[in-house]
């Protein structure tokens, strides 16, 4: 059929309009009116032409280079993370904990500034739900709240703000950060068909090169491995003893402290890092009648000692703005 669409013109007439305008759908407009037949020329036709008479491709080339676009690309999140760098130990690691945005504390990207100036990361972990999406939740949502794509569109603006002070950040996948991969999965969708989590946050993913999504991250330190992921397998010690190494995890507003352990062979620890969120937020209502209430902080880990930094408020629910 595409072969015989593309004998309704002339090799002059391909190249004329081709040359008259890049773009795919205005070439289709432009080959309709020069055309008395039924057919219906596509865009999708026209950038199969563009390729033969503007680029000077061969047929086969053209066909090899569709059929490659037309492959399923990995899902999300990027592998499973695993040893960052492993021939490297880092000294200074900023460890970032639930923001939800966009219903995070108004003052938590300044707080992460001067944690990023205090201490002069050499990596940046992110543990996840960096972005709520209450609107999506497979709970009941409050309709006072956002819709789905206004939360994106509030969202968009703060992990923008946050690539400039994080330019290299990995990220753990989690709960609400792949709410819409979960919801997709739920309704029967291959998450293939689905936009990465780069392009959905950084407007079609021109910005934020610098992010990376995993399952987990396991990075080396003086006092051995830590892996960090968006939430723990039971009691943070024993999930720590398990993995053989330290453990850094977020999800749990409510906790923000360190645990250590010790088996006759070494020392570990396990740590639960808070969270940035807005905690007066209609999208944290559920919370209201818990015993842990939200402890707004972060954790950096300076030569493998996990230390924990409070992000203190005033009478107003202000950063007092300083650390």
């Amino acid at each position: 059929m595409r072969g015989h669409l593309k004998n309704l013109f002339t090799p002059e007439q391909h190249k004329a309009i081709l040359n008259s305008t890049s773009c795919n759908v205005k070439a289709a407009e432009q080959y309709n009116l020069c055309t008395t037949q039924l057919a219906v020329i596509s865009r999708q036709n026209v950038k199969y032409w563009r390729m033969l008479y503007a680029e000077g491709t061969s047929p086969g080339k053209v066909n090899a280079k569709l059929k490659a676009e037309r492959k399923l690309r990995p899902a999300e999140p990027l592998g499973k993370g695993g040893l960052f760098k492993k021939t490297k130990q880092y000294d200074a690691v900023v460890v970032m904990p639930d923001l939800h945005a966009p219903y995070h504390h108004r003052h938590a990207l300044a707080f992460m500034q001067a944690v990023r100036d205090k201490y002069k990361p050499d990596l940046v972990i992110n543990l996840g739900d960096e972005a709520d999406k209450h609107a999506m939740s497979f709970h009941d949502s409050d309709p006072n709240l956002k819709s789905a794509g206004d939360e994106l569109a509030a969202t968009v603006p703060v992990m923008k703000a946050l690539a400039k002070i994080f330019p290299r950040m990995l990220l753990c996948d989690s709960n609400h950060g792949s709410m819409h991969y979960r919801k997709a999965k739920a309704h029967g969708m291959p998450v293939q068909y689905l936009r990465t989590y780069r392009e959905i946050l950084f407007d079609g993913g021109r910005e934020g090169k610098g992010w990376h999504w995993a399952e987990n991250w396991r990075v080396r330190t003086a006092l051995g491995d830590v892996l960090f992921k968006h939430q723990p397998s039971g009691p943070i010690l024993t999930d720590a003893s398990h993995n053989q190494c330290n453990l850094m995890v977020g999800h749990h507003h409510g906790k923000f402290l360190i645990e250590y352990g010790a088996s006759s062979a070494r020392l570990y620890w396990g740590a639960y890092s808070g969270c940035l969120i807005d905690k007066d937020s209609l999208a944290f209502a559920y919370g209201k009648h818990t015993m842990y209430k939200p402890i707004l902080g972060c954790t950096v880990i300076l030569k493998g000692v996990p230390v924990l930094i409070p992000m203190l408020l005033n009478a107003d629910g202000d950063w007092v703005g300083e650390l």
